[in-house]
């Protein structure tokens, strides 16, 4: 069974992913190099009826903050730069799939899978210099840190199943559970000397646990195979509600940016984040071109304008609102075979976003192949960026955070999956 499509919102933005299901790209490598698009449900069949697939997945993100330097007539002259963050992370999903056909005489595939459905982790680490006067040896010793830090995530465990009851027609349903694991946050300021730079007195950091409860979703996929040359797909998931139980930070919302935050509980929350439903509609082609070429792509839509509100229990408010947007995500991609022997892929993605337009994306894909004997390497990768205004994560005590910061996110991420047939 080839991939069942899951299309995440796309990585960067990561100071929200505890807000929203991000950072995540559920797809193979193969199709990763092709604009991270759809494959058809039922690939087809070879002498091997197991099909063991690991992914080998590291994304690393630059996270650059800078702080607006005004002149006198409160003109912005450049922006100061002063954190930089480069956290690296790591995913090893895998999948195994069988061909059914000798068991029921049409083409059929199973499938078993694990991968990260959504991903929690970020790393803010801010060095704080102070500054001393004339005469001072070292006049910018470091003062202390100011950490902001979550680790965990979700896993999907998922089975599958695809037929092919008609040759025109291919029919895919797969249920799978997510439950959380490790969800973790640790916040506060280690401090090695006072100074008015930093976000408090005295050395405060604090470690918290995040619980998820367990769920499940289905998702129904079907192809319509309308010659040797075409295949469309269509895929649906229906909306699924998390809830989280902490002691540490929550969900809120920014008013200045009307973008959500995180901010400290009184006492133990729960609280349940909603994900709306999912429709993608795609195709996959073989062209008609001296060169073995195979295009791909789809389009892909999620009403999070029904779903931006957050509730609780036992918080100071029973909700937050957030203003999301409706979103739709474009794929496209290429695949030329060199005499025949290698692949080189190619693709672009659009990625809409449900906090607006600032946090749109468009991905340049690039990935390649090999096969030898009975395994098979394909690597892909994928490149973004994104840039927005948010407030200051520490803000200096007795002090105001006048301006708004750039936050500027480059993205990359490199993925292996190694298929073994047998």
């Amino acid at each position: 069974m080839g991939l069942i499509a899951l299309q995440s919102m796309g990585f960067g933005q990561h100071y929200f992913s505890s807000v929203l299901p991000i950072n995540i790209q559920h797809e193979d490598a193969r199709s990763m190099g092709m604009g991270q698009g759809m494959q058809p449900l039922i690939l087809p069949s070879s002498n091997h009826p197991f099909n063991l697939r690991i992914d080998f997945d590291m994304q690393s993100v630059t996270e650059t903050r800078s702080v607006p330097i005004i002149d006198m007539f409160d003109d912005t002259v450049t922006e100061n730069v002063y954190v930089v963050n480069r956290p690296k992370v790591y995913f090893i999903p895998w999948s195994l799939k069988y061909d059914a056909k000798r068991w029921i005489n049409i083409p059929a595939t199973v499938s078993l899978s694990r991968s990260v459905f959504w991903d929690f982790r970020y790393d803010y680490s801010e060095e704080v210099r102070a500054s001393l006067g004339p005469g001072v040896y070292n006049r910018d010793p470091v003062a202390g840190y100011h950490i902001f830090q979550r680790s965990g995530m979700i896993h999907s465990t998922r089975f599958s199943v695809a037929v092919q009851p008609l040759l025109s027609l291919n029919i895919g349903l797969s249920f799978e559970a997510l439950s959380g694991q490790d969800i973790t946050q640790e916040y506060g300021v280690h401090v090695l000397q006072v100074d008015e730079a930093l976000a408090a007195d005295t050395t405060d950091v604090a470690n918290y646990n995040i619980t998820a409860d367990r769920i499940s979703r289905w998702a129904i996929d079907m192809d319509y195979i309308m010659n040797k040359s075409l295949t469309l797909s269509l895929s649906m998931k229906p909306p699924i509600t998390f809830t989280f139980k902490t002691d540490g930070f929550i969900p809120s919302k920014n008013e200045r940016t009307q973008l959500p935050e995180l901010i400290k509980a009184d006492s133990l929350s729960e609280y349940s984040i909603p994900i709306p439903s999912e429709y993608s509609l795609g195709f996959t082609a073989q062209l008609v071109n001296k060169i073995k070429t195979i295009a791909n792509g789809h389009i892909t839509y999620s009403d999070w304008s029904k779903n931006d509100q957050i509730m609780f229990k036992n918080a100071v408010f029973d909700t937050v609102s957030y203003n999301y947007k409706p979103t739709w995500s474009f794929h496209m991609g290429v695949e030329h075979w060199i005499l025949d022997q290698t692949p080189f892929r190619f693709g672009f993605s659009y990625i809409g976003s449900p906090l607006g337009e600032e946090f749109e994306q468009t991905r340049i894909t690039l990935g390649t192949g090999w096969s030898f004997e009975q395994f098979i390497l394909d690597v892909g990768t994928t490149f973004g960026r994104t840039e927005y205004r948010y407030t200051d994560l520490f803000i200096p005590i007795g002090q105001e955070a006048i301006h708004l910061e750039e936050v500027r996110e480059a993205t990359f991420s490199l993925k292996a999956s190694l298929t073994y047939l047998f």
